[in-house]
């Protein structure tokens, strides 16, 4: 009955120590949560940065979109339509989930984040690959451009990627190993995507149909330079704590 009654009590306080922490950010690590004070000028940076980040992927994404749309999704703009979701929108959200800095996800628990990325991360790629796809049957020259040849390469990484994602959830023991390569491969996954992406706006079809190319570009590379702040930092703390096992410990 004490035990029952200590519990009822934590309980109890909870939601005022949640009010106390409401402004904190909450680091996503598998350790679980590590708040960190807002006051300091490089958290407040941070948050500033993926807010306006956020709002770039979404205002860049509904743009395309909705030129698409008036283009009736016909051939090319369905491929810039899908390739733009899948790359830009669930992939760039998708990596910045696990991210410190990400106030939009501040209460979900590391669990809840994980999925939310791998259901991000596996939707945007399959949306990119079946752009990819659908540019491809309806061409009979292909992957001349560089735009075509990054296109194929981030597919080509995506899937392999999704390969490691998978075999770190049912490989326990080479867990750490399998961590690594899947955020290294995400990373260059991301990355190869939207210089894609960026490359596709010097094509016949972009300049066809949209103006103001040099800002799309700026625009596009903001937003993979922001995102990819936090796998970069996860991916060197991942690469040093997997050296540092790895080294013989001295005989004292």
């Amino acid at each position: 009955m004490s035990c029952n009654n200590e519990a009822f009590n934590l309980n109890g306080l909870m939601p005022q120590a949640h009010m106390e922490c409401q402004f904190n950010l909450t680091n996503a690590v598998d350790g679980g949560y590590a708040p960190m004070a807002l006051q300091s000028f490089p958290t407040l940076l941070a948050v500033a940065m993926n807010l306006f980040n956020h709002v770039l992927i979404v205002t860049l994404t509904s743009y395309m979109v909705y030129k698409c749309w008036l283009l009736e999704f016909q051939k090319t703009a369905l491929h810039a339509h899908l390739c733009t979701i899948g790359f830009v929108l669930l992939m760039a959200e998708g990596i910045m989930v696990r991210y410190r800095a990400n106030i939009l996800f501040d209460d979900y628990s590391p669990e809840s984040k994980t999925l939310m990325h791998a259901l991000l991360q596996f939707m945007g790629g399959f949306l990119g690959i079946i752009g990819t796809l659908q540019k491809y049957w309806g061409k009979e020259i292909h992957f001349k451009s560089r735009h075509a040849k990054f296109g194929l390469a981030a597919c080509i990484f995506c899937f392999i990627n999704f390969i490691a994602g998978f075999c770190t959830l049912i490989l326990p023991s080479s867990r750490a190993t399998m961590k690594l390569l899947h955020t290294s491969l995400g990373l260059l996954t991301f990355v190869t995507g939207m210089l894609a992406q960026i490359f596709g706006y010097d094509t016949g079809f972009f300049q066809r149909n949209f103006s103001h190319k040099r800002l799309f570009k700026f625009v596009t590379f903001v937003i993979m330079a922001i995102s990819i702040i936090g796998p970069f930092k996860m991916m060197t703390y991942k690469m040093h704590s997997t050296f540092m096992s790895s080294m013989p410990q001295a005989n004292i």
